[in-house]
C-alpha cells in the first residue's frame, strides 16, 4: 500500500512517497490522497540536522486518526535535539501503537552537513510477523545510498528501477528537480504493475549546503489531484496549518492570512500527550 524511495547524495537527501491506501485483504483502494510523509527541521536553524520521514503499514488508528497526523502530533511541541526526538517517538510508538499488533515501518533519512543517517522504526519481524514492540535503528551512511520500502519495493527492485537510481548517486544534477522527477518516474512505472501504489507521488529534497535550496513537489498528471498538504515541524513548531492556509488564500486570490483561527494555531503547537 505504499512505495517509499529515498536517496542520500552529496547535495542532500531525497524522499519520494506515493499517496495510496488499500485494503490489505481485498486490495481495494481506500484513499488516493493519504499523506504519508513528514519533514522535521531541528536546531540550530539552517545548520540542521534535518529529517525526512515516511511510513508504510497501518494507515489509520482505531480512533480514526491517520498515522501521518499521529506522527506530526507526536513530534511537535518541543524543541529537541534529534536523538531526544527519536527516542520520544520510539516510546510513543511502543505506548500507543504496539498494542494493536499491526505492522508499521517508519523510515527516517537525515542530513546534517556532510553527515547522512538512515534508519527508522518497525514492529515487523524478518519472518513477516508483528512483534510486541518497535525496534529503532539509526546508522550513519558513509557513501551515497538508495533504498525502497513498502508494498511496491519488490517491484522496484525486480524492474531494475533501483539500479537506475544507483547510477545517479554520484552525479550532481544542475537542478535537483531532475532527480526528483526521476524518482517520480520510477514511482509511476511501479504503479503500472503494482495496484497498491498510486501513480502520483510527493518528492521532497533537503539540501546539504547553500549550493541548493530545499524544495518539494507533487508529481501529478492530467486528471490526478491531491489536496495541498505539506506537513512540517520547524524547531518544534508544527507549521502545517499555516502553510495550508497560505496556499488556500493564494489559490482563492485573497490576501494571505486574513484571519488565522487562533484555536487551530494553538492546537498545532501542542504535542500529543
Amino acid at each position: 500500500m505504499t512505495l517509499i524511495l529515498g536517496m542520500s547524495k552529496a547535495e542532500g537527501i531525497y524522499l519520494s512517497v506515493d499517496y495510496r491506501v488499500t485494503n490489505s485483504q481485498t486490495g481495494e483502494t481506500l484513499d488516493d490522497a493519504s499523506v504519508k510523509f513528514l519533514t522535521v527541521r531541528y536546531p540550530p536553524d539552517k545548520e540542521g540536522p534535518n529529517a525526512l520521514l515516511a511510513y508504510t503499514g497501518i494507515a489509520q488508528l482505531p480512533d480514526g486518526t491517520p498515522v501521518g497526523d499521529w506522527l506530526r502530533e507526536t513530534l511537535r511541541g518541543q524543541t529537541e535535539v534529534i536523538d531526544a526526538s527519536m527516542q520520544h517517538l520510539h516510546q510513543r510508538l511502543n505506548r500507543d501503537l504496539a498494542r494493536y499488533r499491526v505492522g508499521l515501518i517508519v523510515n527516517v533519512l537525515v542530513v546534517h552537513g556532510d553527515q547522512r543517517y538512515a534508519g527508522g522504526f518497525t514492529n515487523i519481524e524478518a519472518d513477516g510477523s508483528v512483534a510486541r514492540s518497535f525496534e529503532y535503528v539509526m546508522d550513519e551512511l558513509t557513501k551515497p545510498f538508495v533504498f525502497a520500502n513498502g508494498s511496491g519495493a519488490a517491484r522496484a527492485v525486480a524492474g531494475g528501477h533501483l539500479n537506475l537510481l544507483r547510477e545517479q548517486l554520484n552525479v550532481r544534477p544542475r537542478r535537483v528537480h531532475n532527480h526528483m522527477k526521476l524518482l517520480a518516474t520510477v514511482n509511476r512505472r511501479v504503479a503500472k504493475v503494482e495496484n497498491s501504489v498510486s501513480p502520483h507521488c510527493h518528492v521532497s529534497f533537503i539540501n546539504a549546503n547553500d549550493q541548493y535550496e530545499p524544495t518539494y513537489e507533487v508529481f501529478v498528471e492530467r486528471g490526478e489531484s491531491v489536496p495541498f498538504q505539506m506537513p512540517m515541524i520547524w524547531m518544534g513548531i508544527d507549521v502545517s496549518y499555516v502553510m495550508e492556509q497560505f496556499m488556500r488564500d493564494v489559490q482563492a486570490g485573497t490576501t494571505p492570512f486574513p484571519a488565522l483561527d487562533s484555536d487551530e494555531v494553538n492546537k498545532h503547537l501542542r504535542r500529543r500527550s
